[in-house]
């Protein structure tokens, strides 16, 4: 069963499921909570159980349809860069009002659902006062409070949190396969966000990254200004890696467009929509990677606080460092580690107010050095 497949969240499973099974599915909900902690997974499996005769048993045509976001009553609907366009949701609208192609009813998921603008609320809006009644709709959200107060009225709102410790850490064991010591480090470093412990058990990259920029870090003190800078330089790298093979990917998208199969203007326009797609993917993947590098860095300078202010051991994220973490903190006065996570915190600030990711690295490992070391 699809429902097997996620981590936590026992309740707000058993809920959904028994919803499908006694015909009491309302018209819309709001599944709220942190990002990452499984509300989009939860939002599929839902949909499948309501489409797949079995209630979502993740084997047939239709679960792994709907899985893959190729069934055609179901539309998975997401923010072009950082909003949903009005005509998306106009679009939406007029589809909900169609017969369903192959079910019963339709399932619409809406991703980011507070990243509307006011016009597209408001159409949103329209369909969930008088909602035909064979469609479903789920909105997700980090940030709820974001969307029209109407809209929370109409839904049902169900509040995800993040994953317990320990059921991720069995679940990173027992489904992915990695070691007690691993799991452990890994749920301390992703903070029990499912979603981001996934992508560092997928990823071996990630963990040799997190220590290639702690390296750096330690490495400020013996550093002078163009070695700093190269430090960041090198960081940058790291970031638009990712960020370039997606370019790579998506020109071959482009590439298969050319077979003839579509007159030159069709092509044309389907060129430049993936161009345009391209660019928000790749500043998408700078501003996680860029995050990621940020977070690694408060990490550890919190690590470091909290070993030299006597605080308890078991909030250590990087556990597996303890004893350069020691070393750290007898080095460095808790006013200045202080200081390099208040420098950090505005570099975080920066990566949403889109400064450019090298300038923002440079000035924070620059920071860094000032604040311990100048």
């Amino acid at each position: 069963m699809l429902w097997d497949n996620i981590v936590g969240h026992g309740t707000i499973k058993r809920s959904l499921e028994n919803a499908v099974e006694q015909g009491r599915v309302n018209h819309a909900y709001i599944f709220s909570g942190p990002s990452g902690v499984g509300k989009f997974m939860t939002a599929r499996a839902f949909a499948a159980a309501m489409l797949c005769p079995e209630g979502g048993c993740g084997e047939c045509n239709v679960c792994r349809r709907v899985v893959e976001e190729k069934h055609p009553d179901v539309m998975v609907i997401r923010p072009a860069g950082k909003n949903i366009p009005v005509e998306t949701i106009r679009a939406l609208r007029l589809d909900a009002f169609r017969k369903p192609t192959e079910a019963d009813r339709k399932v619409y998921i809406i991703k980011n659902a507070d990243r509307m603008w006011d016009e597209g609320a408001s159409t949103l809006l329209k369909v969930l006062e008088e909602p035909p009644g064979n469609t479903v709709f789920v909105l997700i959200s980090a940030n709820p409070e974001g969307m029209l107060p109407t809209i929370r009225s109409r839904c049902q709102q169900i509040n995800f949190s993040l994953v317990p410790a320990v059921e991720l850490r069995e679940y990173l064991i027992e489904r992915k396969g990695v070691s007690s010591e691993k799991a452990e480090l890994v749920v301390r470093l992703t903070g029990g966000v499912l979603g981001r412990a996934l992508d560092w058990c997928d990823d071996p990259s990630r963990l040799s990254r997190r220590d290639s920029v702690l390296r750096m870090a330690r490495s400020l003190k013996q550093a002078d200004i163009n070695q700093a800078l190269e430090m960041a330089q090198e960081l940058y790298r790291e970031v638009r890696g990712p960020a370039e093979e997606l370019a790579s990917v998506y020109q071959e998208r482009k590439k298969e467009l050319a077979d003839g199969a579509l007159d030159d203007d069709t092509v044309r326009r389907l060129s430049k929509a993936l161009d345009e797609e391209c660019k928000r993917e790749q500043l998408k993947e700078e501003i996680r990677g860029t995050k990621e590098i940020l977070s690694t860095l408060a990490w550890w300078y919190r690590d470091i606080l909290i070993f030299e202010e006597g605080g308890d051991s078991r909030l250590i994220v990087n556990v597996d460092l303890a004893e350069d973490i020691s070393n750290e903190a007898e080095a460095n006065p808790a006013q200045k580690v202080i200081g390099c996570i208040e420098l950090l915190r505005n570099a975080m600030r920066a990566v949403e107010q889109n400064v450019p990711v090298q300038l923002n690295l440079e000035s924070a490992l620059l920071g860094i050095q000032e604040v311990l070391y100048a």
